[in-house]
């Protein structure tokens, strides 16, 4: 390193005066635009990090969603790739899974229609009659027809997860809020009765 300091998510949450915990989250829920070194335990974070928690956390204060905040620092800061690469968005467990499985089957239907399709070329071509020819193709497109049709729904259940995760963060940043004011409350209370 060049003399700059590298830091701790402890040493972070000290400097924004935010709870480690909610570093720990943000660290992994946003890895991506987050300048860092190293690997698990061992993780830190270079100091330009700081500003980018600084906006996480203004953004999350000003009731913004997980998905908003996300699409700020991607316009505002780059892509970390060792971070892409490291964990692709670990927070989500249900999207990370559907996207996981989605992936897998869309490699099998894709290894599938090509099985498909290049036994329907070496049939016809093996042929001595050219009458099999279009009935072999017509074959392999209503394979293709029916296997863009399971890709369909399994696109139209991504955006059903996807629309039901943002309305999960949304509540989960009011549930934050309706605890640090409860939290506030009781200290407040707390403050009076002992006065």
């Amino acid at each position: 390193m060049t003399g700059k300091k590298l830091l701790s998510v402890a040493e972070i949450a000290r400097e924004l005066d935010i709870p480690e915990s909610t570093v720990h989250y943000w660290k992994n829920r946003f890895a991506q635009h987050l300048p860092s070194v190293g690997k698990g335990r061992q993780k830190r974070f270079k100091p330009e990090a700081v500003e980018v928690f600084s906006t996480i956390s203004r953004m999350l204060k000003e009731g913004h969603t997980a998905r908003d905040v996300m699409d700020s620092l991607s316009q505002s800061y780059p892509m970390q790739a060792d971070a892409l690469a490291e964990t692709p968005d670990s927070d989500s467990p249900v999207q990370q899974y559907g996207m996981e499985t989605a992936v897998k089957m869309a490699a099998a239907m894709g290894a599938e229609m090509a099985r498909s399709i290049s036994e329907g070329i070496r049939t016809a071509l093996a042929a001595p009659e050219q009458a099999a020819l279009p009935e072999d193709f017509t074959k392999a497109t209503e394979q293709i027809a029916a296997n863009a049709a399971e890709v369909q729904l399994l696109r139209d259940e991504n955006a059903q997860l996807k629309e039901k995760l943002s309305i999960m963060e949304a509540e989960m940043v009011r549930l934050r809020k309706d605890r640090r004011e409860m939290e506030k409350y009781l200290l407040d209370k707390i403050k009076s009765v002992t006065s």
